[in-house]
């Protein structure tokens, strides 16, 4: 407390130097005084490092860290609980002082005066432009959970050091949830059993330390009817058979999991779009009903009720690409427009920042993958939530790591296991029992990170580095409402009552639409509105509506093959009583509100 009260007069200092600065003498004392002020204020930095993964317990511990350190631009939401009852976060970075709502502009008129309350006003973040990341959709993808936390840190550490973060964070808001499957994640990191899916019936709490090294690995055992066989060239890799090899039963390994992972749902076949398509393909994990997992139905009541996200990166692990919509069917199912935006201005950036020459190499429709996804996140940000989605698989170590480059197959594997010899990430095979498989050997990749993660230090803070500035990227395209050219002359005045003649240029500075062209059809979606308003309800509209639709007003920023105005003139003829103080209220569901005062 005595911190933040120290932290709270150095601020009031700073503001008094700023304003009396032409009375001060000495500008260095003025800069010293000024950067004490705002390393005070912006709080200390919480330390992490990505040498390791951090897990349920480090992940919360984290944002619990950052929250109470950055009290003025962070708060901690609890968005719901896990099957097995632990918390889900979504941190949520802003500058919890500026920006505004139409509620907090337009005063109910018909207040209730029942026992039913009012509806309260709506938060202060949801009048901005707003950009979200989540990861470990999918529990044991940990890649996605450390590039969560490192765009937390870049941001809030930036605050004050940094003057684009801070204007980022003083009129966006940044939605971060590091992990949707908490179960999952905790299962693989703190109890080493590896899972993907969501925690349902708690096998995960039930170890099989085999060999008593205190370590969760995997376990090999002959089976005639395994996929897999040891590599003639090395005893260490387990090599997976081919439909065509000919392999005696003999030389045929099963490969398992030390410790058994729990049978749950796959949250990203969860979804509400186009889940019963699902069922007809994969009814095993993917629910009784969309939504029927309360991770996915945590998620999914928060961004229904948070309108104001225009994005969403989901990161996942396996591939080195990203997945664009639709996963569900073709682009025929989307609108052009929104095609245009993703692969001509989304697509290019991710595959300049990939380095490929090709872009189908970096980007691509989660679609071309596969016959047909169902119940994705991706898809129904997309078709039901009017979002620009996106979800990127992290991890490509054949492109990530130098002496991996263009390797395939077993020489990609024997690569790997060369590279993690000497970080403990692979152990060798030792033999054990095993209470079901009996004679076995353990070893092989430890459970965390398994094969499919980015390797801790070097080769993760590469990712995390790459997809903070796509993350960058992506906040600079965001739409900004802004009220310009206001003008306001009285035309005729008798008794008290003057006539006045407004006009004003409601204009979006921001590089990308206010809407994606997906949602000019949807119910939900009410398009961009300026909105004259009285102080004292003695304003009277003669022409023109108090409340103008004006649809979603286009971008600065060249959509090849479509054109449109970013700005709008509006134009409104009043009587008002007396000295009426007038404001123009511009507002965005996606783009956010702002106020001006109106003078006449």
């Amino acid at each position: 407390m005595r911190a933040q009260n120290g932290a709270r007069i150095l601020f009031m200092l700073r503001h008094d130097i700023i304003t009396n600065f032409g009375i001060m003498k000495s500008k260095v004392l003025a800069c010293a005084i000024w950067l004490l002020a705002s390393m005070a204020w912006a709080g200390p930095k919480v330390d992490i490092k990505f040498d390791r993964f951090h897990g349920y317990t480090g992940t919360v511990e984290y944002l619990k860290a950052v929250q109470k350190a950055y009290p003025g631009i962070t708060e901690l939401l609890e968005i719901g609980k896990s099957v097995h009852g632990r918390p889900m976060y979504v941190l949520a970075i802003t500058n919890k002082k500026t920006g505004t709502t139409v509620d907090r502009e337009k005063k109910l008129q018909f207040e209730r005066k029942l026992e039913v309350p009012n509806p309260p006003v709506t938060a202060l973040d949801q009048g901005k432009a707003a950009y979200m990341i989540t990861g470990c959709t999918h529990g044991n993808e940990l890649t996605g959970n450390e590039v969560c936390l490192y765009f937390i840190d870049k941001m809030v550490s930036g605050y004050d050091t940094d003057p684009e973060i801070k204007q980022l964070i003083d009129n966006r808001v940044f939605y971060v949830c590091p992990a949707i499957n908490v179960d999952g994640l905790y299962n693989t990191v703190e109890l080493g059993a590896t899972q993907r899916v969501n925690s349902m019936n708690g096998f995960g709490t039930q170890r099989k330390d085999l060999n008593g090294d205190g370590k969760w690995s995997q376990v090999r055992y002959k089976d005639p009817k395994g996929y897999y066989r040891i590599d003639p060239e090395d005893p260490r890799l387990m090599t997976a058979i081919r439909s065509v090899d000919e392999v005696p039963e003999s030389e045929r390994y099963s490969v398992i999991w030390e410790t058994e992972s729990d049978k749950g749902i796959d949250l990203n076949r969860n979804f509400p779009e186009a889940w019963w398509n699902m069922q007809t393909r994969m009814p095993a994990g993917s629910g009784e009903y969309a939504t029927s997992a309360p991770e996915t139905q945590a998620i999914c009541e928060f961004i229904i009720t948070h309108t104001n996200i225009l994005m969403v990166n989901e990161y996942h692990t396996q591939g080195g690409y990203t997945y664009r919509p639709l996963g569900s069917g073709a682009d025929k199912g989307m609108n052009p427009r929104d095609v245009v935006v993703y692969d001509q201005i989304l697509g290019k950036k991710y595959q300049e920042l990939m380095g490929v020459k090709d872009l189908h190499t970096a980007w691509r429709a989660a679609y071309s993958n596969t016959a047909s996804y169902a119940g994705l996140l991706l898809d129904w940000l997309y078709k039901q939530c009017g979002i620009y989605s996106m979800a990127t698989e992290l991890w490509n170590p054949a492109y990530e790591i130098a002496e991996l480059k263009d390797l395939k197959g077993a020489e990609l594997q024997k690569g790997i296991l060369k590279y993690v010899a000497d970080k403990g990430l692979y152990l060798p095979w030792k033999p054990a029992k095993h209470p079901v498989h009996g004679n076995v050997e353990v070893g092989g990749w430890l459970s965390a990170p398994g094969p499919n993660n980015a390797y801790p230090g070097e080769p993760l803070l590469k990712i995390c580095e790459r997809q903070y500035q796509f993350d960058r990227y992506c906040i600079s395209l965001l739409p900004q409402m802004d009220i310009q050219n206001v003008s306001a002359k009285v035309t005729a005045s008798a008794g008290g009552t003057k006539v006045v003649e407004i006009t004003a240029d409601i204009v979006n500075t921001g590089a990308l639409p206010s809407g994606l062209q997906n949602t000019e059809n949807m119910a939900f979606c009410r398009g961009d509105v300026a909105w004259l308003v009285g102080a004292n309800n003695k304003m009277k509209v003669i022409s023109g509506e108090a409340c103008t639709r004006l649809g979603n007003l286009y971008g600065t920023k060249q959509i090849p093959g479509f054109r449109g105005s970013n700005k709008q003139t509006v134009k409104w003829v009043v009587a008002v009583e007396g000295n009426e103080a007038l404001k123009i209220v511009a507002s965005s569901l996606k783009g956010g509100t702002v106020v001006k005062p109106v003078k006449y």
